[in-house]
């Protein structure tokens, strides 16, 4: 069609503005963050025969830790006194090989100690996660720790602290068997039983 001044006519575009507007809105660009909040989980809290068992254990380390501590702090009284009992129980012995042998006397009561609190600190390391089958190996170490203690009340109590260091090993060594039998109370073996479960938290 012309119009009145000779120039073509536009047709109406009603139809395409209509279309466009029927034309749904692109949808929302995902957000980059994830605002969902993880579940969160918790182990199981020990029992509190376990929690007694390892106080008990603790105070064992100590008890022998500060025998350790004496004994080495009275070392050379401890050998003076030592060759003196040697000497006048069997004279006929020359006096560099009874220091020799009350040098590994005593070396060897130091290291004995030593090397049991080690490995009853790693037993009880396994134990708090929740290895419920250390407790034997424990009470294997409880065999060597109380032969230990008697050899060390044998040989290092001989000096002016022997009473003390006499109470502190023979005191660590009923501590750890005392921490032992909290350890087998039903509530411990339950707790081991069950090391693969978990509780879910409170959230703040």
């Amino acid at each position: 069609m012309t119009d009145a001044s000779g120039g073509n006519e536009r047709p109406p575009q009603t139809d395409d503005a209509r279309g466009s507007a029927d034309e749904p809105a692109p949808p929302e660009r995902p957000s980059l963050v994830d605002e969902r909040r993880p579940p969160v989980i918790k182990a199981v809290p020990p029992p509190r025969s376990v929690k007694t068992s390892r106080v008990l254990w603790l105070f064992s380390f100590t008890l022998s830790a500060a025998t350790m501590l004496i004994a080495f702090l009275s070392q050379e009284s401890i050998s003076t006194e030592l060759e003196e009992t040697m000497l006048r129980l069997s004279p006929g012995y020359d006096e560099a090989e009874v220091s020799t042998l009350v040098d590994v006397i005593y070396w060897v009561c130091l290291a004995g100690i030593g090397v049991v609190v080690t490995v009853e600190a790693i037993l009880l390391a396994m134990i708090l996660n929740r290895r419920g089958g250390a407790r034997w190996g424990q009470l294997v170490l409880l065999v060597v720790h109380a032969g230990v203690a008697l050899v060390g009340s044998a040989f290092l109590t001989v000096a002016e602290f022997g009473i003390l260091v006499e109470v502190l090993l023979l005191g660590g060594f009923a501590l750890a068997l005392a921490g032992w039998v909290a350890g087998m109370f039903p509530g411990a073996g339950h707790w081991f039983r069950t090391a693969g479960e978990v509780q879910p938290a409170a959230l703040d």
